[in-house]
């Protein structure tokens, strides 16, 4: 994964990696119930320092990490499925969402995705959360979505994406 960091102010995105444990624990902790229900499609009283690991470093996969002042606010994480296919999950800290974070973390990943040589990213939602299809869209992404397990599948190519597409953020 290149080590490429970007920077606005007081916005750093950026790979993350085990050495970040102790800041994503902390984002988690801010974050809401519904939050954390959204992500991880069940109630959690907290996130594990275990589970925290395998988000920063999943097994083949990585994680992109977006800091403002220092804080962690959002993460995402990519693990394969297939030699093709990732699963990617989104993270944004209650406070910081609709500003164009998962937006540009989920591009990143896709960027990363396509130059590791994946054709597709699969993203999971239940089915009220346009938010995963807003997020979607506006990283200038077109998904097809179909029903899985209750669960909406929202799979991406990301074979043709550019760097010069990477989304604003507020």
């Amino acid at each position: 994964m290149s080590d490429q960091v970007t920077t606005t102010p007081h916005l750093v995105v950026r790979p993350g990696g085990l050495p970040d444990a102790p800041l994503v624990e902390a984002m988690h902790e801010r974050c809401s119930d519904q939050s954390l229900y959204r992500r991880f499609h069940a109630p959690l009283p907290r996130v594990s320092a275990r589970m925290t690991r395998q988000l920063i470093a999943p097994t083949g996969g990585w994680s992109l990490l977006a800091q403002v002042d220092g804080d962690v606010v959002a993460l995402a994480c990519a693990a394969p499925t297939s030699a093709e296919e990732l699963d990617v999950g989104l993270l944004v800290e209650d406070r910081h969402q609709r500003r164009g974070l998962g937006a540009r973390l989920l591009h990143g990943v896709a960027l990363e995705a396509a130059a590791r040589g994946y054709q597709d990213i699969r993203l999971l939602a239940q089915a009220d959360n346009d938010a995963v299809l807003a997020t979607v869209r506006r990283a200038g992404m077109i998904g097809r979505v179909v029903w899985e397990d209750g669960l909406l599948a929202v799979t991406v190519p990301v074979h043709r994406l550019a760097a010069r597409d990477m989304p604003r953020t507020a």
